[in-house]
């Protein structure tokens, strides 16, 4: 048997000391040697089939205890979570105390989850407001559906707001071009507001095939490369089409292909419940975060520990830098274009931590206290319900996701929590 020792160190953390049964860390060893001198050449032997002696001299004995521990840490650790019965709140961290070839201790950092004291989390009596649509939302969803179903149309005239140009352009500054101002048969929308200021406003009064130069000033809050510095483009502009909006008749509406619309009258209801459905959408999340924030306020809990608000910040942050990747911005450049330095990036970071792990726990204790899970028969449930919407075999469902399937739960769980929050704190 493994020799396990726990200790607590403050209200939420423990280290758990674990010393390896003598046999267990020499066949460890054992195993990580064999592992090792397969990869080791003598000549006149074949890989790894020299006399052991040898090969001993061959491979490093660091390289072997790291080999090993490597191969028992899940099983230390294990033992660890046995003889504590604790379930940590983040990850573990793990130092090694001792090592040589009789002996390898370890110990395990774990934080658990706070001492949650629940304060008022039902009865709240918190007032959803009625939600309206108003005939002017109605009017710019019918027209957004038009806009959709736009066409463009080639034209000969000159460029005017709300016409699209294909345009190449290079941009400089001080004479120099600079990465990323330049682009080739670019198709951009006069009035859409997606270029630097300015920018669009110049290209209006023109003609296809006409060269223009375009002067701006590049936004105080940007790249810093580029930052608050005059530039100048080199456009050339091939096409201007001019965009066609359908008039709103029982035809265009056909066109569009909307389920259960085929009149101007039809869409208008279908624009009406989606609008409402939007806004009821809207209120209910307003007044849910309302009930969490007062759930989380009337609770009392333990300091949460430096090291989970750490582990969670690295998360968060880890989280922002690969949205920020998918847009194709680094984390320099959005601190950059938001003003933000890198300590009040930490430190909103570590805020937004604290509160995320807070709620966790609170969460937690209002789970135990009502009996709230998901069992596995609710999860077969709610693949089936998927099975059937998506028209797939259940097993082919199961397959898919599988590989995210802890999160599936989690999320479920997650849901389950809002609704039962939401039924107990909004007023009737």
């Amino acid at each position: 048997m493994h020799k396990v020792n726990v200790n607590k160190v403050a209200s939420s953390k423990y280290e758990i000391e674990v010393e390896l049964e003598k046999e267990a860390w020499k066949a460890a060893q054992e195993k990580a040697f064999d592992k090792l001198a397969k990869e080791v050449k003598i000549d006149g032997f074949r890989p790894g089939k020299a006399p052991k002696d040898m090969l001993k001299k061959h491979v490093d004995q660091g390289r072997v205890f790291n080999e090993a521990i490597n191969s028992v840490i899940d099983v230390a650790f294990r033992a660890a979570l046995e003889e504590s019965k604790l379930n940590p709140f983040v990850q573990p961290t793990v130092d090694i105390t001792k090592v040589s070839e009789d002996e390898l201790g370890l110990k395990f950092v774990i934080v658990t989850m706070p001492e949650v004291t629940l304060g008022e989390y039902k009865g709240l009596n918190i007032e959803q407001k009625p939600v309206e649509v108003t005939e002017e939302e109605i009017e710019a969803g019918l027209k957004k559906h038009l806009e959709e179903s736009a066409t463009l149309t080639l034209v000969e005239r000159e460029s005017k707001l709300g016409d699209t140009v294909v345009i190449d352009f290079e941009g400089f500054v001080d004479g120099v071009a600079f990465d990323g101002g330049k682009a080739e048969n670019y198709s951009l929308e006069l009035g859409s507001k997606t270029f630097i200021p300015g920018f669009e406003d110049q290209l209006v009064g023109h003609k296809a095939e006409e060269d223009v130069e375009v002067k701006v000033t590049f936004p105080t809050q940007y790249v810093e490369s580029l930052a608050g510095k005059d530039a100048t483009f080199k456009v050339k502009i091939h096409e201007v089409k001019e965009k066609t909006i359908p008039e709103l008749t029982d035809e265009a509406v056909a066109e569009l292909n909307i389920h259960g619309c085929k009149t101007v009258a039809e869409l208008r209801e279908h624009e009406r419940g989606h609008v409402l459905s939007s806004k009821e959408g809207q209120a209910k999340q307003a007044v849910l975060n309302e009930v969490i924030n007062k759930v989380l306020d009337n609770a009392k809990m333990d300091e949460i520990p430096a090291e989970a608000i750490a582990e969670e910040a690295k998360y968060v942050k880890e989280n922002m830098s690969q949205r920020l990747a998918q847009q194709g911005i680094t984390l320099e450049q959005y601190l950059q274009m938001t003003g933000k330095t890198q300590e009040q990036y930490d430190e909103e970071a570590n805020k937004n931590a604290e509160q995320s792990l807070k709620y966790a726990a609170v969460m937690s204790a209002i789970r135990k206290a009502e009996n709230i899970a998901v069992t596995d028969e609710d999860v077969e449930f709610e693949l089936a319900k998927m099975a059937e919407m998506y028209k797939m075999e259940l097993a082919k469902i199961k397959e898919i996701l599988a590989p995210q399937m802890d999160q599936f739960r989690s999320d479920m769980l997650n849901r389950r929590m809002q609704d039962f929050l939401y039924e107990n704190n909004v007023k009737k």
